[in-house]
C-alpha cells in the first residue's frame, strides 16, 4: 500500500522526534514516489532489480562469467552470523559501502528480522571476519538483503560462496524466485549476479531522502 502524503508527515515528525537528521526510505518502485516527492523528498540513489528462477532441481550454483568456485574458497568453513558479532560485520559493511550506505550493527539486526525466515552467514580468516550475507525468505520469495566483502578479501570468491550457500537454503526450503537489488553503477555486483543466473528487470528502483535539519 503506498503511503499518504499524512502518513509521510507522521513518520518525519517520529523521526525528527529521535533526533534524526536525515529520513531515508527503503527501494520504492517510481509508481510508489509520489506521496514521497510531494513531501519535500529527492532521489538519493537508484538500484537495479534482479530476478532469478529456483526451481526444485535446477544446480543453483551455476556459473558462466565468474568461474566455478575454487577449491580454496570451498574450504572455508562458514559460520552463523550471530547478533553478538553484528558490529565486526558492521565495521566490514562500512569499508565495503560508501558512507552514506552503510549499516551499523542496529541496522543489521533490523534487515535479519525483515523477513519471517532468514538465514546469515559469515567468513573468517585466521580469526577475523571477511564477509557476510543475510538472507531472508517469506513463502515462496527469497531475498539477498545484504551481502559485504572486506576489501582486503576481494577476489576470492566468498561472495560467491556465500551467494551459493543462501540459494541452497532457499532451494531446500521450496523458494521459487529469488530477488536482490544493487547500485545501479555497481558494476562488479551486477556481474556476479548475472554470472549465477540472476536476470535484470524492468525499470529501476528508487531511494528516496529527505534532509531535517
Amino acid at each position: 500500500m503506498v503511503p499518504t502524503t499524512t502518513d509521510i508527515a507522521e513518520w518525519i515528525a517520529e523521526a525528527g522526534a529521535t533526533g534524526a537528521t536525515v529520513v531515508r526510505t527503503g527501494a520504492l518502485f517510481p509508481d510508489s514516489t509520489a506521496p514521497f516527492l510531494e513531501s519535500g523528498f529527492r532521489v538519493a540513489d537508484t538500484l537495479t532489480l534482479l530476478e532469478r528462477a529456483l526451481a526444485d532441481r535446477t544446480p543453483v550454483n551455476r556459473s558462466t562469467g565468474s568461474g566455478p568456485i575454487p577449491q580454496a574458497a570451498r574450504t572455508v568453513r562458514l559460520r552463523r552470523l550471530r547478533p553478538s558479532m553484528l558490529h565486526e560485520a558492521a565495521d566490514i559493511d562500512r569499508r565495503s559501502f560508501s558512507s552514506p550506505w552503510a549499516n551499523d550493527a542496529s541496522a543489521l539486526a533490523d534487515i535479519m528480522t525483515a523477513t519471517p525466515y532468514h538465514r546469515s552467514r559469515s567468513v573468517h580468516l585466521d580469526g577475523r571476519m571477511v564477509a557476510f550475507s543475510i538472507s531472508g525468505r517469506a513463502d515462496r520469495s527469497g531475498y539477498v538483503q545484504r551481502l559485504a566483502v572486506d576489501p582486503s578479501a576481494r577476489r576470492r570468491r566468498f561472495a560467491q560462496l556465500l551467494l551459493d550457500d543462501a540459494l541452497r537454503w532457499m532451494q531446500r526450503r521450496d523458494v521459487s524466485r529469488v530477488m536482490v537489488n544493487t547500485a545501479a553503477d555497481n558494476q562488479p555486483a551486477l556481474a556476479l549476479y548475472e554470472s549465477i543466473g540472476f536476470e535484470r528487470q524492468p525499470g529501476a528502483l528508487l531511494i528516496l531522502e529527505r534532509v531535517l535539519r
